[in-house]
């Protein structure tokens, strides 16, 4: 009997132990069909939710696609496109112009102040030794439309801008040429030498890259400090002026902010669906090598993260294409809630390439483009107030209907362009990125700095053309 028992017990345990077995093996089983249909259901979830954001996409908003902005840009005829003769003029300079030393020795100038006879020498050798290229930009005088050549690449935020990255050397140049008129008491072919700058700036046209619009608004800004500098050395006729206004309010019209979010918005797009599809080797993206094994260990998986991550892209960069459509004033509390939001869907990975902060740097460039530009145009219409009445007008609304069609409005915080008399003349300012009121206080050479406002600055005409400075030792010295 005990015998028996003992193999009754030992009997049971063991098909207990093989029911707990089969538990087992069914229970592993069944996760394992589970995690196999998630893993098959995932990807076509992910892309569900992403052609349902498509298609309210091109429901509200028509044309956002990259190809739609491509086809949607206006040609310019050859004979027409600024952007032809600017790459002519780069192709005619020496490779390493201007040369550092010219930049750093007229890098800072006062514009009410002349060059020093050294200063002069050194630039005007400097313009000499490339005059068949500055022979070439002047012609963009009388060229405001531009359109350069892009070769769009599968992932597009590959794309090459090699010609834009130029068009800044010829900028300077013409910037440079406007210097040299000024301190020869040209005013008039000082005038034409910034007109010509800025439509070397605006040769970029509506390309739909935050990049190629910065460098735009660089050269639009430095043009507006060639009239400044034009203004305090002499005294333009005043149908230059109301030229010069007419064209600069044109640049203030245009857009950018609105061409930058909805360029960015397309592009990463581009991008996004390219990884998505395996156009773009992960390892060549992430690595900057070919294909290797990474690619095939978990290549798969990171396109799953890019396409899970696409809707969520999208809806960002649509907020963003929305603040830019927004008053001005109103965009950076809205940057700042965005960026605030972002930070939470950072769980992302791919959302990395949202780089908030760059393209919130590329909107206050932008705004301080438009201060530059709105306050020109006021300082132009108080240079012709002072010519006719003989002096500076006591506030901006003096200069309305006749010398400016309305007080132009602070990019940064909406109010009136503020307008103060100074010692020596008087200066037309935007509160800047601190949105504090400094008295004017401006800084060229740290627009964001705080305790600084942006604008321009009218001198007295007993106090302009004043004497040459003197070179402190430690700058170069002209040869």
């Amino acid at each position: 009997m005990h015998r028996n028992a003992k193999a009754f017990a030992i009997a049971e345990l063991r098909r207990r132990k093989l029911r707990w077995l089969k538990r087992i093996t069914s229970g592993l089983l069944i996760i394992l069909i589970v995690a196999v249909c998630a893993w098959a259901c995932w990807p076509n979830a992910a892309q569900q939710r992403l052609k349902e954001a498509l298609a309210e996409l091109d429901r509200s908003d028509p044309g956002w696609r990259l190809e739609d902005i491509e086809a949607a840009r206006e040609p310019i005829p050859e004979g027409e496109n600024s952007a032809r003769v600017v790459m002519a003029a780069f192709n005619l300079l020496p490779r390493q112009w201007p040369p550092r030393e010219l930049e750093a020795l007229l890098g800072a100038l006062s514009p009410e102040v002349r060059l020093a006879p050294e200063e002069f020498q050194r630039l005007k050798q400097e313009l000499d030794n490339v005059q068949p290229a500055l022979k070439e930009a002047r012609k963009l005088a009388d060229m405001p439309r531009g359109r350069h050549h892009l070769e769009y690449q599968p992932f597009v935020m590959y794309t090459a801008l090699y010609d834009q990255a130029n068009i800044y050397r010829v900028v300077h140049l013409l910037y440079y040429d406007s210097l040299q008129h000024d301190q020869e008491q040209d005013i008039l072919s000082a005038l034409n030498a910034c007109r010509a700058t800025l439509h070397a700036a605006a040769s970029i046209g509506d390309e739909p890259f935050a990049a190629s619009q910065r460098i735009r608004i660089a050269g639009v800004i430095l043009t507006c400090q060639g009239i400044e500098r034009a203004l305090a050395q002499g005294d333009p006729p005043p149908r230059e002026i109301a030229n010069l206004q007419n064209l600069l309010r044109k640049e203030d019209d245009f857009p950018d902010r609105i061409v930058i979010a909805r360029g960015e918005r397309a592009s990463l797009h581009e991008s996004f669906t390219a990884i998505e599809r395996g156009d773009v080797p992960l390892t060549h993206h992430f690595f900057g090598r070919r294909p290797a094994w990474e690619e095939y260990v978990y290549g798969w998986f990171t396109r799953d993260k890019f396409r899970e991550a696409h809707p969520a892209m999208l809806a960002e960069m649509t907020r963003f294409v929305n603040i830019a459509q927004l008053p001005s004033p109103q965009q950076t509390p809205a940057e700042r809630a965005r960026e605030a939001r972002l930070r939470a869907l950072k769980e992302f990975d791919p959302l990395d390439v949202l780089d908030t902060p760059a393209l919130q740097k590329v909107f206050d460039a932008s705004r301080r483009k438009h201060v530059y530009l709105r306050s020109t145009i006021a300082a132009l219409a108080a240079e012709g107030y002072r010519q006719k009445h003989k002096k500076w007008p006591d506030s901006l609304d003096m200069l309305c209907p006749q010398f400016l069609a309305s007080v132009p409005r602070d990019p940064f915080d909406g109010e009136l362009l503020r307008y103060r008399r100074v010692e020596d003349g008087v200066v037309m300012y935007s509160v800047g990125s601190d949105r504090a009121d400094n008295n004017g206080n401006l800084d060229p050479e740290h627009p964001d700095a705080p305790g600084v406002d942006v604008g321009v600055r009218l001198w007295d005409v007993d106090k302009r053309r004043q004497p040459p400075r003197r070179i402190p030792d430690h700058e170069p010295q002209p040869r």
